[in-house]
């Protein structure tokens, strides 16, 4: 129950409100992640919050702890198996595939934001609804496109002022000659070593070998240091594409750490994977991460259309920015503060037109005293208190307070809106 009220109702597990002034700040993000991305040519979609549940299972992969162990999952009315998104790259690509859009010029380049729904323990950062901003570049295999991709994300970093390191990886092709070569390998190793591993993670051998990288437990972790790494085994192909992706990282002057032991945890991922990380964190560092998916359209149906995109994790973005949040100013401008019964009744008017000319206002509704209304002008963000009484009324003025600097003047009402603006 939440504190301070007497309902018995709170949100679900692994689930928050977003309140105020919070959300002012999510907002702001979105929206100039939306305009970065555009920048590039990435066009906004709106995918379903719910699909079938084979585009989750033939796209993410049945072996995955993602479809395996997380997916909200239930029958309709007409009994169709639905899931809730847990992830927004295999709804892009459905939507691509079945509205043609591939037929068209390539790369198909789209941006996405909204929430991701996965059942798995809430902790610091991580929630069962949780939101990501994400782009998808389809229908090129070129180097160059990986970069670009990258490059995006970490404008978009530093345009919030958030510091963010990148790591980056090659996990290659799916063929005998790059990863399925090397997965023979290093089943072989984790055969060798299967009694000190992780419970859990013996399972994996069979299933989805490579992920034992990514496991939390500490014992398979020590294993895992001395595996063999995929990136001794790629093919000639895949290697040269991931010195050509760092190459046009380096001409842009972008840093990375190589990190040989990167995987990510859906299955269609291919080739070039990466992460980017932040402080303040803890364990949970990740604040976004991507890679290739040359084959998932395939997998669901459609021709070889080679994909790479990331999704940025706007939940734990939103907590590394920290108290940064307090400096962001809601929309509200200027809080009229009236002054006796025709003031009052000047209020709503005088509001209303300031809102019409695009200045955010606000005004007292609750019959409040002088120092009431000047209060709640400071609760409500406003940069000015427009103060207007009998005196102010009867020579067509209104007292401008700047309530950051204290400093005020009166000012026409016929040249309110000029001087707010300025």
């Amino acid at each position: 129950m939440a504190k301070g009220t007497d309902t018995s109702f709170g949100a679900p597990k692994g689930t928050r409100d977003i309140l105020p002034p919070e959300s002012w700040v999510w907002q702001e993000v979105v929206g100039y992640a939306m305009d970065s991305f555009a920048l590039a040519g990435y066009a906004p979609i709106e995918t379903p919050m719910f699909e079938h549940t084979e585009v989750f299972e033939r796209g993410v992969g049945s072996t995955s702890e993602v479809v395996g162990k997380q997916m909200y999952t239930f029958d309709d009315r007409g009994d169709r198996s639905l899931t809730l998104r847990p992830e927004g790259t295999a709804p892009v690509v459905r939507a691509v595939l079945e509205h043609n859009l591939h037929r068209g010029a390539l790369p198909v380049k789209l941006s996405y934001e909204g929430p991701m729904f996965r059942q798995e323990r809430p902790q610091k950062g991580r929630y069962r609804q949780f939101y990501q901003l994400g782009i998808e570049a389809i229908g090129s295999d070129h180097p160059a496109v990986d970069a670009e991709v990258i490059e995006i994300a970490i404008r978009f970093y530093a345009g919030i002022g958030l510091d963010t390191s990148l790591k980056i990886n090659s996990i290659g092709h799916v063929d005998e000659s790059c990863r399925l070569g090397y997965a023979k390998v290093l089943v072989g190793f984790l055969r060798d070593h299967t009694a000190e591993l992780a419970a859990e993670d013996r399972e994996r051998i069979d299933t989805n070998p490579m992920r034992t990288f990514d496991s939390k437990e500490k014992r398979t972790q020590e294993v895992m240091r001395a595996a063999p790494l995929i990136t001794d085994h790629l093919c000639d192909s895949c290697r040269d594409h991931y010195a050509s992706v760092k190459g046009h990282l380096d001409a842009v002057g972008i840093t990375c750490e190589e990190e040989p032991r990167l995987v990510r945890g859906l299955d269609y991922y291919t080739r070039t994977a990466f992460e980017f990380v932040a402080g303040g964190l803890g364990s949970q560092d990740a604040v976004g991460g991507g890679g290739r998916y040359d084959g998932l359209a395939e997998v669901l149906g459609g021709p070889h259309l080679p994909g790479i995109g990331f999704a940025l994790g706007l939940d734990r973005i939103m907590l590394s920015l920290g108290e940064r949040q307090a400096a962001t100013p809601g929309p509200v401008v200027a809080y009229i503060v009236a002054l006796g019964d025709a003031a009052e009744r000047r209020a709503f008017p005088l509001a209303t037109s300031l809102r019409a000319a695009g200045i955010g206002a606000e005004f007292d509704v609750m019959g409040r005293g002088m120092k009431g209304q000047m209060k709640d002008a400071d609760r409500s963000g406003a940069r000015y208190a427009v103060i207007i009484g009998d005196e102010e009324l009867a020579t067509g003025e209104a007292t401008v307070k700047d309530l950051t600097s204290g400093d005020q003047e009166r000012c026409p009402l016929d040249r309110l809106e000029e001087r707010l603006k300025r």
